[in-house]
C-alpha cells in the first residue's frame, strides 16, 4: 500500500508517578499533551512525564526514539559560567542545537504525515513547535510550518476543532508578518480549504483553494506540481458539489502537470528550449503524486469508464511516477494497461501511442500483442496492478 510506517520499537519501562515528589506549586504535566501526568520514564537519565502508557509509546515512536539522546544536554540545568563570553558561547550552541532539532522533528512529522500516519506525526510537530517558540518567540512566522503540520495531522484524524485552532494561530502569525513567502500563504489557504470541505462548507472551501492556487502560482508558477495539489483539491470540492465537468477539468490539469514534470525528469529531451530543468522529486512529493494520481484514475474509471482515453492518460502518468521511483514492476503493469487503451482509442500509429511504447521498452517491458486481444475488458486498472487501495467515488481530501 502507498502509506503506513510501522513503528515497532518500544520505549523503556515506565513507573507510576508520585505526586508528592513534585515541588510545592509544581504541576506534573504530560510531555506530549499537557494533561496531568501519572507515569514517568527515563531516557538516558532524563525523566519524562506522561498522562498514560499509550501516550508515552506514541511520543516514543513518533519522535523521542530519534532525539532522546540529543535532548540530554538541553534538559540538564545550565552550568554556572562566570565568563560572559563563555555564557554567550553556550547560549549560541544551545540555539544551534535547537534549530537542528526543529529541522529533524519537522522532517519526521512530515514523513509520517505523507504516509498517512497522522497520529505518529503529532509528536514531532509538537516538539518542533516547542523548540520554535523557545528560539523565535510567539507570533513569529517561523512557527507557521509547525502549526500547519499539526493542523494537517488533526484534519487527517477528523479533529476539526483542533485543526482550526492551529490554522488560526498560523493565520495570526502570517497577518503579523505580511512579507512571508507566497508558498507559506498557499499552504495556509490549502489547509483552510481542506478543513472547510470536510465540514461541508463547499463555497468557502473553493474560495480558500482559489487563494491557494493563486499564491502557489506566484511562488512556483501555475504549471508546477506544487500548484497541481491545489487543482486536485478544487476537483474534490467540485465533485462533492456534483459538478463533475469542473472536477474532471481540474483532474485534467493535474495529470497534465505531473505528466510534463515526470517526463522531463525521466528524459531531458522533453525539456523545451529555454525551460528550466525540473526539480527532482523528494519522498513526500512522490507519495503525494502517487496518491493523487491513483485517486484520479479511480475517479476517471468511475465517471468516464475504465477504457476511456483519459483513464489511459492517468494510468500512463502514474506509471511514469512509479518508474521514476524505481518500482519498475508496478510501472510496467500500469503502462501495459495504458497501452491497450491507447491502442484501441488512438491507434497503433498514433504519436502518443508510439511515445508510450518507447517508455514501455525503456522501462524493460514488452509491448502487448493488442491485435490478438479482444477489446479491453471492464477492469479495475489499479487494483489488478497493485496500485493502491483507492476506491471509486469522491476523491479523499487527504
Amino acid at each position: 500500500r502507498l502509506g503506513g510506517i510501522m513503528a515497532t520499537s518500544r520505549p523503556p519501562p515506565s513507573q507510576k508517578l508520585n505526586p508528592l515528589a513534585a515541588a510545592k506549586g509544581q504541576k506534573l504535566t504530560c510531555e506530549l499533551t499537557g494533561k496531568p501526568a501519572t507515569i514517568v520514564v527515563s531516557y538516558f537519565g532524563v525523566p519524562y512525564n506522561y498522562s498514560d502508557r499509550p501516550t508515552l509509546e506514541l511520543d516514543w515512536n513518533g519522535i523521542k526514539s530519534k532525539i532522546a539522546q540529543l535532548l540530554v544536554p538541553l534538559r540538564q540545568p545550565p552550568s554556572v559560567i562566570p565568563s560572559v563570553e563563555e555564557r554567550e558561547r553556550q547560549e549560541a550552541n544551545v540555539r544551534k542545537s535547537k534549530l537542528a532539532l526543529i529541522d529533524l522533528c519537522r522532517m519526521e512529522a512530515t514523513k509520517f504525515l505523507v504516509h498517512g500516519d497522522f497520529e505518529l506525526s503529532i509528536p514531532g510537530a509538537v516538539q518542533a513547535l516547542r523548540f520554535s517558540l523557545d528560539v523565535y518567540g510567539a507570533g513569529k512566522i517561523e512557527l507557521v510550518p509547525c502549526y500547519l503540520l499539526l493542523a494537517e495531522a488533526n484534519l487527517g484524524l477528523g479533529r476539526h476543532k483542533q485543526a482550526e485552532e492551529y490554522l488560526s494561530l498560523a493565520n495570526w502569525s502570517i497577518l503579523k508578518n505580511p512579507d512571508c513567502s507566497n508558498r507559506t500563504k498557499s499552504q495556509l489557504y490549502r489547509n483552510f480549504g481542506k478543513l472547510y470541505a470536510s465540514q461541508g462548507k463547499h463555497e468557502e472551501a473553493l474560495r480558500q483553494l482559489a487563494n491557494d492556487v493563486y499564491f502557489s502560482s506566484l511562488q512556483v508558477g501555475p504549471e508546477h506540481i506544487e500548484t497541481a495539489g491545489g487543482y486536485y483539491y478544487l476537483a474534490t470540492v467540485f465533485y462533492l458539489q456534483h459538478r463533475l465537468d469542473c472536477a474532471l477539468a481540474m483532474c485534467d490539469k493535474v495529470v497534465d502537470v505531473w505528466f510534463k514534470h515526470v517526463s522531463a525528469l525521466l528524459d531531458p529531451r522533453h525539456i523545451r528550449p529555454g525551460q528550466e530543468p525540473p526539480e527532482p522529486l523528494g519522498e513526500s512529493q512522490l507519495m503525494d503524486g502517487l496518491q493523487t494520481l491513483t485517486k484520479i484514475v479511480a475517479l476517471r474509471e468511475e465517471s468516464m469508464g475504465p477504457d476511456h482515453i483519459t483513464t489511459g492518460e492517468a494510468l500512463y502518468t502514474v506509471s511514469l511516477v512509479y518508474w521514476y521511483a524505481k518500482d519498475n514492476q508496478r510501472a510496467l503493469q500500469l503502462m501495459e494497461k495504458a497501452y491497450l487503451i491507447y491502442y484501441y482509442e488512438l491507434g497503433e500509429a498514433s504519436p502518443r501511442t508510439q511515445e508510450l511504447v518507447r517508455s514501455l521498452l525503456a522501462a524493460g517491458g514488452t509491448v502487448p500483442d493488442a491485435a490478438s486481444l479482444l477489446p479491453p475488458p471492464q477492469q479495475e486498472g489499479l487494483e489488478e496492478a497493485g496500485g493502491g487501495d483507492a476506491e471509486p467515488g469522491a476523491p479523499a481530501m487527504g
